[in-house]
């Protein structure tokens, strides 16, 4: 009796230990925590913008995204028209960083 008594016990001990197993791994998997520092990078790099520049291409004004050689946009209006200064400036590429931006610059460059 007394060794069917140990034995029972020993059971209890053991499934006791993995039922508090269970609630400890279910409990981590569902703890809410804080990202990492490489996670937090990883995350504000994905949400950057694409950079804009407009520029131009062909002759005429061109609005271009991130590094690609071809425009997201041409404008029907020739650079050539331009001042040196300007023409200048949109050949090496202005950096645009908002749509109201853009649409003065092109005011300013058609007007």
């Amino acid at each position: 009796m007394e060794h069917s008594l140990s034995i029972t016990a020993a059971a209890l001990i053991t499934v006791m230990a993995l039922v508090s197993g269970i609630f400890a791994v279910n409990g981590y998997l569902n703890e809410k925590t804080e990202p990492s520092d490489a996670e937090v990078t990883s995350v504000s790099e994905e949400s950057k913008p694409e950079k804009l520049l407009l520029g131009i291409y062909e002759g005429k004004l061109a609005l271009f995204i991130g590094e690609s050689p071809y425009p997201n946009e041409i404008y029907d209006f020739l650079t050539r028209t331009l001042p040196p200064e300007d023409q200048k400036r949109l050949s090496e590429g202005i950096e645009i960083f908002s749509k109201e931006e853009l649409r003065l610059l092109l005011e300013d460059f058609m007007s």
